[in-house]
């Protein structure tokens, strides 16, 4: 078998998990281990295709199974009943659902962490947002502060 084949048949073997991942996170009630699985199957796809350039079509398909993930993650967190301490600790789980929000200059952990108590899962959400609505989330002033620079610059027109 050639590096390509065997390239191909280990993405098609990523894809499969992923979507296996992702409908038992349709069809059952979500564990912290199965979000935990698909986001590391999509994680296994996203750098797999990544490699070899995929369409803006696959490209936005997977960002749309990401945000799935993560607003499931989200979802699920947010149910669990007070007392219950979960196997990730706040730096794995910001690692896994909130890298996107921290990728952006001036967005730290703690800040990800107030938006997504917010539901502000992904920068699409946050940039998706009115000046009026940015006004009235309710963050500290200095998370306000970054939050609103972070969507300034993003509003500004790129220099010629």
């Amino acid at each position: 078998m050639t590096d390509i084949a065997r390239s191909a048949d280990g993405c098609l073997d990523a894809v499969r998990a992923l979507c296996q991942t992702v409908e038992t996170l349709l069809d059952e009630p979500a564990s912290e281990e199965g979000l935990v699985t698909a986001m590391s199957h999509y994680q296994t796809v996203h750098d797999t295709l990544t490699g070899s350039r995929p369409s803006a079509d696959t490209q936005a398909a997977l960002s749309r199974v990401e945000q799935f993930i993560i607003a499931s993650a989200d979802a699920y967190f947010r149910q669990q009943p007070d007392g219950i301490t979960p196997s990730l600790d706040e730096s794995q789980h910001m690692a896994l659902f909130g890298r996107h929000l921290m990728a952006l200059d001036g967005i730290g952990p703690a800040t990800a962490k107030q938006l997504f108590a917010l539901g502000i899962f992904t920068p699409e959400q946050l940039f998706a947002l009115s000046e009026e609505a940015l006004d009235t989330l309710d963050l500290p002033p200095a998370s306000r502060a970054r939050v609103a620079s972070v969507h300034q610059a993003h509003r500004m027109p790129a220099p010629d």
